[in-house]
């Protein structure tokens, strides 16, 4: 749980932090159930959404739609769905016999007073932030966690699901799993209404693929080519390339005609490499998400018919963090 809380506060340290761009606190961003949700309480989810998003898709995904729906719009979505989703597994902590203990109480204690001292009061009064607001989310966060593995304590790996999601990621990301050894010939793509390079890279292709040496056919091309066999690394090359490449066996050639040219691979070698932690990772990565489905399926049941309305000013008013 103290992983929990940490993560928390790093997000609240980041909120305050943006204080003085986002807007006062004051103000119900939205109504769940009897309970308003301040503008404040809602920042500290939106801003751990920021943090999920950027990691998925850089600083950049701010430009993106989502079918139509901006990047902070489905943010800011989340952001309201993860809280719904936290105080519908608070309001179940009593008949679930789930509490904080002591040493929860003064983990939080401690953390709340930590914060606290970091930042003036003007920075949290900004946001409508103080010891009790602090307080109360990390507690709500905390028995959403005990709620989360209470929920899911029964969960039994089907070791046969969990293989074959295992081997299609190995299938899809061959390169993470086995060190390739190539011979590479790249061939600049052509100018608007001229194929002469395509034509002179697919030439070259036919001829060792109909066993013309590699090299001597290369150089052909480019004199000046280091042809040898090299290690394939996997971050020098766009998907399209290398999903060719693992569907090539070893000893045959593939032909690549990618954005930026035309590429004509010879593989060499396949050699498997140990990969043992990131087969323990796809197996942590596996069962979480089959315990989120468990969770979000009984919340969707708690949750049953309580209402959440916007309060559509201040909701609209936040259109960046």
């Amino acid at each position: 749980m103290k992983r929990f809380i940490s993560a928390i506060l790093v997000t609240i340290i980041a909120l305050i932090s943006l204080s003085g761009c986002l807007g006062k606190g004051g103000d119900y961003v939205a109504e769940i159930g009897n309970t308003k949700i301040s503008r404040g309480e809602f920042m500290v989810y939106l801003i751990e959404q920021k943090k999920n998003f950027e990691e998925q898709g850089g600083s950049d995904i701010w430009e993106a739609d989502f079918d139509g729906v901006s990047a902070i719009e489905v943010a800011k979505q989340n952001a309201l769905d993860s809280i719904t989703m936290v105080k519908s597994a608070v309001k179940q902590t009593d008949s679930l016999g789930i509490k904080l203990d002591e040493k929860d109480i003064s983990d939080i204690d401690n953390q709340t007073k930590s914060l606290m001292s970091e930042f003036s009061s003007e920075e949290l009064t900004e946001l409508s932030l103080d010891y009790d607001k602090i307080h109360s989310i990390l507690e709500e966060s905390a028995l959403q966690s005990k709620v989360y593995d209470y929920v899911t304590s029964n969960y039994v790996v089907n070791s046969d699901e969990m293989n074959k999601y295992i081997e299609e990621y190995k299938k899809k990301n061959a390169g993470e799993f086995n060190t390739y050894t190539v011979q590479e010939l790249f061939v600049q793509g052509d100018v608007e209404g001229s194929n002469q390079n395509y034509t002179k890279a697919q030439d070259a292709y036919n001829k060792i693929k109909n066993g013309a040496d590699f090299s001597s056919v290369a150089k052909e091309i480019s004199p000046d080519l280091d042809t040898n066999s090299k290690t394939l690394d996997i971050i020098l090359y766009g998907e399209d390339v290398l999903q060719a490449i693992y569907k090539t066996a070893k000893g045959n050639v593939t032909f690549i005609s990618a954005t930026d040219g035309y590429y004509i691979f010879k593989v060499n070698d396949i050699a498997p490499t140990d990969n043992a932690d990131k087969i323990k990772e796809l197996e942590n990565q596996y069962t979480e998400s089959k315990k989120q489905q468990i969770y979000q399926a009984q919340i969707k049941q708690w949750s049953g018919n309580t209402s959440v309305k916007k309060n559509e000013d201040v909701w609209n008013s936040i259109t960046s963090f």
